[in-house]
């Protein structure tokens, strides 16, 4: 759902001084989507069960789910007086919105901006409900014993952090005389967030076949069950996602093969297909012992432990993706593992203490990251670490690391790009794959 005001939730968490990664627990199954159990429509209130004057909202407060489910509809059953004649208007009023003051350059509460609202009566076609501070206002009808009125609601993720919004629903004879009233409620829920806002995570297969997990936007299941990029894969040396790839096919890489030449795949925008064919970026990239794609560009470290950047130039083309290369610092050949959760460097030492680099703000490319902060010891049980997007409810970056019996834990990010705790375990079998991303 397309909207011309958007609005965006941060999550801002403490910084964590420690994490200790707890014992590898069983394993479960690998992860499935989510199925929502079946349901079936309100009954409708017949008019003979309703006092004349009254409105009933069938089946109560309407659930809007928040994200890329659609629309959902209530039903509001009007009981008209006896001898109510000609034109009749109805008005949803919602009491608690957080109106914008008089003269602001906002127009509508907060509640609404990620909300769509249509309405009709008596089963005639929707229409857009225009709203004021006297309420949505739904089309006109001449005036019958029993009316059924619809107001069909679309919310996108943006409208999760909404509360309960409620009020009444009000029907006026010719005069202006409220002839029929009664309650009404919307509570909004977590849905599915659409596609540009959930994450993929990508695992190479030990034949070179590259696979994709669609993330979710559930944090307890989050990934979907995998599809099949291609193959031919294994003939590359070192992968890297260069910032988070999104379920609507956006996101690019960088691979190197065995001849240290450097390709790049940008992404297609379309998920069944993710990457454009890729474009050779040029050789030599044999060099480096570790490339990292983050947020601002590529880190490459050599093999004398040299960090250099490789700033991302907007706007460029594949085949020059970057800007020359500027060195960061040495002594980077006592980590083990290198990843990014968007600007967030996690380093992984050889006594197996975590460490994260946070990005530093600086325009000089020489200084991506500032001074290291330990986030905690213990992480030597992992085989693999992946910084990947948000696998929860838009909130920030995960970190996902598989343990040396293949089963894969999800740690949440939090604001800072530090993984917390507890873990949680998404699937079992992940030994099959070399390399995630």
């Amino acid at each position: 759902m397309r909207h011309t005001t958007r609005t965006f939730l941060v999550a801002a968490s403490a910084l964590l001084a420690a994490l200790v990664p707890p014992a590898a627990g069983g394993a479960t199954a690998l992860a499935a989507p989510l199925t929502a159990p079946a349901s079936m429509p309100p009954s409708p209130v017949p008019a003979s069960a309703q006092t004349p004057g009254t409105v009933v909202q069938r089946g109560g407060t309407l659930h809007v789910p928040s994200g890329e489910e659609g629309p959902v509809t209530t039903y509001f059953g009007a009981a008209l007086p006896s001898g109510t004649t000609g034109t009749v208007k109805a008005r949803l009023l919602l009491s608690n919105l957080d109106w914008p003051p008089e003269g602001s350059d906002e127009h509508i509460p907060s509640e609404l901006y990620h909300t769509r609202w249509s309405c009709s009566v008596n089963g005639g076609a929707f229409v857009d409900c225009p709203y004021g501070r006297e309420g949505f206002v739904l089309p006109e009808a001449q005036a019958a014993p029993f009316l059924t009125y619809a107001v069909r609601v679309d919310a996108d993720s943006g409208a999760a952090s909404n509360p309960l919004l409620f009020g009444s629903f009000d029907v006026t004879d010719t005069t202006g005389h409220r002839i029929a009233t009664g309650g009404a409620g919307f509570e909004f829920d977590l849905g599915t967030p659409e596609a540009e806002h959930r994450t993929v995570l990508h695992a190479r297969d030990r034949s070179g076949v590259l696979w994709q997990y669609e993330g979710t936007g559930k944090a307890a299941t989050p990934l979907k069950p995998r599809q099949r990029v291609g193959g031919g894969w294994g003939g590359y040396t070192a992968l890297t996602r260069l910032g988070a790839p999104t379920a609507d096919g956006k996101g690019d890489l960088v691979a190197r093969d065995t001849d240290g030449v450097l390709w790049y795949y940008r992404g297609s925008g379309d998920l069944s297909a993710p990457f454009w064919p890729r474009v050779r970026v040029g050789g030599g990239w044999n060099a480096y012992t570790s490339l990292t794609g983050t947020s601002t560009g590529l880190l490459a470290r050599d093999r004398d432990g040299v960090l250099w950047h490789y700033r991302s130039l907007y706007g460029a083309p594949p085949s020059a993706p970057f800007a020359p290369r500027v060195r960061v610092g040495g002594g980077w050949n006592a980590y083990t593992s290198l990843t990014a959760l968007d600007g967030t460097v996690l380093a992984r030492d050889t006594g197996g203490v975590l460490w994260a680099y946070h990005p530093s703000g600086s325009p000089d490319p020489a200084v991506p990251l500032r001074s290291r902060v330990r986030v905690g010891g213990g992480w030597n049980v992992y085989t693999a670490l992946a910084g990947t997007g948000d696998l929860g409810f838009q909130t920030s970056r995960d970190l996902l690391a598989r343990d040396r019996d293949g089963v894969l834990w999800a740690y949440e990010g939090n604001y800072f790009g530090v993984p917390r705790t507890p873990r949680t375990a998404v699937g079992r079998g992940w030994n099959i794959y070399d390399t995630l991303l």
